[in-house]
């Protein structure tokens, strides 16, 4: 793990970032990608930006192969309201390019793909941090838990019946998938 700090912040990129990268450079279509960490780029700024409008303070930051995680440091705890705000900071930014559609047509429909993936229910996805905040915010934590759970087990049959129907080609995304819904239960 390569770790260093700027500013307040430590950042950290895992091993499997790289491992990540250099997969993905096996399919030789480097528009795509570029396009595509340019979207990630896009929806973490959504995330600072709400993070910097709601005061939060940044305490470290994550780059792994499954993704970015920003935490904010413990000194400075918001509002869960504040926090929903931020949570969704990146998907509404993704959903705005999207529906601009001033960019070319190929990215536009990366931000909307990484929408819908940002979305899933999953605690380690801004979707299933969203339920946990708003479990948090009606003090109803341990029914966004069993919510969790249950969307996990639903996503795990899916995959399978993905995997069933498409073939080999459909393993890669329900591998990312059922990472996703085995954390649930771990």
């Amino acid at each position: 793990m390569i770790k260093f700090r700027i500013l307040s912040a430590d950042f950290k990129i895992d091993f499997s970032f790289f491992m990540f990268t250099a997969l993905i450079f096996l399919t030789n279509n480097y528009r795509n990608i570029i396009m595509f960490f340019t979207a990630c780029a896009v929806h973490e700024l959504g995330h600072l930006l709400a993070m910097l409008f709601t005061g939060a303070e940044i305490k470290s930051i994550l780059i792994s192969g499954l993704g970015i995680n920003i935490m904010q440091s413990r000194e400075n705890l918001i509002s869960s309201g504040r926090s929903l705000f931020i949570l969704s900071g990146g998907l509404i930014l993704n959903l705005l390019i999207f529906i601009s559609g001033i960019f070319c047509s190929d990215f536009t429909q990366i931000n909307f793909m990484l929408f819908v993936f940002n979305i899933l229910p999953f605690r380690n996805l801004d979707g299933g941090s969203i339920i946990l905040c708003i479990g948090e915010m009606l003090n109803l934590e341990f029914i966004a838990e069993i919510i969790l759970k249950i969307f996990a087990v639903i996503f795990s049959v899916l995959v399978f019946f993905m995997i069933y129907i498409y073939g080999f080609s459909a393993v890669p995304t329900g591998a990312v998938i059922l990472y996703y819904c085995f954390s649930e239960f771990i």
